[in-house]
């Protein structure tokens, strides 16, 4: 029998799967980037092709292979399902709160009450109740680069190599997970050391482990790019290397997300949701509590002051990146709530936990009136019914294909991409196939529609070989 402390630390997990439950049935795949990751897992998995990630067939330069190994293995082991991929992201989103949680004790090992609220801070935050259940590459980084930092906390106490070993066989998963992003993370408490030191490590003992950590990060990012290079060639290295890091670095690349310096200053208001609204917190005056010395210690005040560089430093950093998505700045919300959770020791575990469940509640009061409404323009699976027993035919679709329907059809070859000026040729020249486009209004026509589903920009309509003319492709 479970002892009450147990199922204390197990409730926010056994919560967190009542809630992945839920979403899973009031949503569907969200197009264009849930459709098309498990697309792209699905075209590895199905051709047993794993060294490099494939969409519509084509080499996938945006991304590199870990998430999509993680939800292959998962296929492997339970089938090909989309409840399967979420097992992956659930253990994701559990695997950050344990190390949350064991970071706050290395961190604030005296701060009595910490250790019991902040998993449950971080459950209950809206960035976390957001993303905890997509099918992103976010919450997968924030975990490796929560346990580098860990990894190089047990370095720094004994300099013992095997935590070096550590901290860069998990720096190199993040590379894996989302490519060299994770050196930002990981930069600022390599750099930030004599901020958080709690040993007799040296300072330049401590730098010689990082860059022994480093080069492991590489070798195990060379360990898959080497023989990928080798089964594709140059145009992947420049696709991957220079077009996705540089090219959303500078902003050039397509889907790179351009936006202005002061995006995510707008968004901190939302990121603090919804403990920066907490009476109980400004109540406890933290900036008048970190400048007391009798109120909070030395050890405490210099981790809370590293912490607070920490994020301010990422929020600079990734805003002067052109690229920006809100859900780039997920590793840093750990930091953030263990903030939280040192202010918040004095408030009852019961109004935390309540706060919590209710954050959950509302979400999934949310899910279910976009299922009674807007899901149902987003659920692409009735057109991917359409595809997935035409698939003898040949198959096109007209302008930028993301691979929204690959996964959801179980597609075994492309789609032959369109120019949205040719369709009517290609209609022609393939009178038994079928032709996929997105058109602004519903033709007047409809000799030629053999299937129509109406999306969240218009029509998602399949055409047949008599195409009519007043049909505005895009």
């Amino acid at each position: 029998m479970l002892s009450g402390d147990r199922l204390e630390r197990l409730l926010p997990y056994g919560l967190l799967a009542v809630f992945f439950c839920l979403s899973a049935s009031l949503r569907p795949l969200l197009p264009v980037d849930e459709t098309r990751y498990l697309s792209v897992a699905w075209e590895m998995y199905s051709r047993q092709s794993f060294l490099v990630p494939t969409l519509n067939f084509e080499p996938y330069f945006q991304k590199p292979p870990l998430l999509f190994w993680l939800i292959d293995g998962a296929w492997a082991a339970f089938g090909v399902s989309r409840i399967s991929a979420l097992l992956v992201i659930f253990a994701i989103s559990s695997l950050v709160m344990v190390l949350t949680h064991r970071l706050a004790k290395e961190l604030f090992p005296d701060a009595v009450g910490l250790e019991r609220r902040v998993t449950w801070l971080l459950l209950g935050s809206a960035p976390f109740v957001i993303y905890s259940t997509l099918i992103l590459f976010d919450l997968l980084l924030t975990a490796c680069v929560l346990g580098a930092f860990l990894a190089l906390i047990a370095f720094a106490r004994d300099g013992k190599v095997r935590y070096a070993l550590l901290a860069g066989l998990s720096i190199g998963l993040g590379v894996l997970a989302k490519g060299p992003v994770v050196l930002i993370h990981v930069a600022f408490p390599i750099l930030l050391y004599p901020l958080w030191r709690q040993a007799h490590v040296s300072s330049a003992r401590f730098l010689a482990g990082a860059g022994l950590a480093l080069l492991v990060a590489g070798a195990v990012t060379l360990a898959w790019l080497g023989p990928a290079l080798n089964s594709t060639g140059s145009d992947f290295a420049r696709g991957l290397v220079w077009e996705q890091a540089a090219g959303r670095i500078a902003g050039s690349a397509a889907g790179a997300h351009a936006r202005p310096f002061y995006f995510y200053a707008l968004l901190v208001p939302l990121v603090l949701l919804p403990w920066g609204l907490s009476r109980d917190l400004w109540i406890s005056q933290p900036w008048r509590r970190i400048r007391d010395r009798n109120d909070v210690g030395p050890d405490d005040r210099r981790m809370l002051e590293f912490l607070a560089i920490w994020c301010l430093g990422e929020l600079l950093v990734f805003s002067a990146i052109s690229g920006k998505q809100p859900h780039y700045l997920l590793p840093a919300l750990p930091l953030i709530v263990m903030a939280f959770a040192y202010f918040m020791t004095k408030v009852r575990l019961f109004d935390l936990v309540a706060t919590a469940i209710f954050m959950l509640g509302l979400f999934t009061v949310g899910q279910t009136i976009a299922w009674a409404t807007v899901f149902t323009h987003y659920d692409l699976q009735p057109v991917a019914n359409f595809v997935k027993n035409n698939q003898q035919s040949e198959l096109g679709y007209s302008g930028r294909y993301q691979g929204e329907l690959t996964f959801l059809a179980r597609m075994n070859k492309p789609f032959e991409i369109v120019n949205p000026s040719e369709v009517k040729q290609w209609l022609r020249s393939h009178p038994s196939g079928y032709l996929v486009a997105r058109a602004a209004h519903y033709p007047d026509d409809t000799r030629s529609v053999a299937f129509s589903q109406l999306v969240t920009s218009g029509y998602l309509i399949v055409l047949g070989d008599s195409y009519p003319a007043d049909v505005s492709m895009r």
